[in-house]
């Protein structure tokens, strides 16, 4: 009997490792692995509140991207469709906050590489680790170190978050996402914010600290 608990205890330790590395390799932040109630969002227009507690809601489920997708897809279609342009608009803007060139040499270093659709990707991953990750990371991107899982590694992305509020107006309206009134006003910057960062090893050592220590290559 003995025997057996062991062996289910071990396989249940296994489980678990196994899904922090499919989720993409962060520290858990929250107390509980339990889905947190949902989320309760009024009639009037989404407020930068209610966009990253949806957000934080399917965070918890990061150990299966899938799962997440699912849990932001259903808070979304509950929501009207103005509110859904809001979360697309809150989501833009967020990624264009994150738009520097100190944010691209983290992903730069941390991916082992970073092209512009490698670096919008991981942007959309960092988002996705909700309000506090993204503050953080975007604060000091080098603090990415610290939040990621020990002996995490690989791509740092998730294209398909890009799409979900924009899967959920489509819905909701018949219409085509591109008729989302927002999408119109969605235009980058030509060059991210800030100092460009060098491929130099030596470089990025200096520049990326703690980063360096654990994905440099050179």
């Amino acid at each position: 009997m003995k025997t057996l608990i062991t062996c289910g205890l071990v396989l249940v330790a296994l489980m678990f490792v196994a899904a922090r590395a499919f989720g993409g390799g962060m520290t858990d932040t929250r107390s509980s692995g339990r889905t947190p109630a949902a989320v309760v969002v009024g009639s009037g227009p989404l407020t930068e509140k209610n966009f990253w507690d949806l957000i934080d809601h399917s965070a918890a489920l990061e150990a299966n991207p899938d799962a997440q997708l699912a849990d932001l897809r259903a808070s979304l279609s509950g929501l009207s469709a103005s509110q859904i342009a809001d979360f697309e608009r809150m989501f833009d803007e967020s990624m264009r906050r994150s738009y520097s060139w100190d944010l691209w040499g983290a992903a730069f270093l941390a991916n082992g590489g970073a092209s512009d659709d490698g670096f919008e990707y991981f942007r959309c991953w960092l988002i996705s680790k909700g309000r506090t990750v993204f503050h953080k990371v975007l604060a000091s991107p080098d603090n990415l170190a610290n939040l990621l899982a020990p002996g995490s590694a690989g791509d740092f992305e998730f294209e398909e978050f890009a799409y979900v509020a924009r899967e959920a107006w489509q819905a909701k309206t018949g219409r085509d996402w591109s008729d989302m009134p927002v999408i119109a006003n969605m235009a980058y910057d030509k060059q991210p914010s800030g100092e460009t960062f060098s491929e130099d090893p030596a470089d990025l050592a200096n520049r990326y600290p703690k980063l360096w220590k654990r994905f440099g290559r050179w």
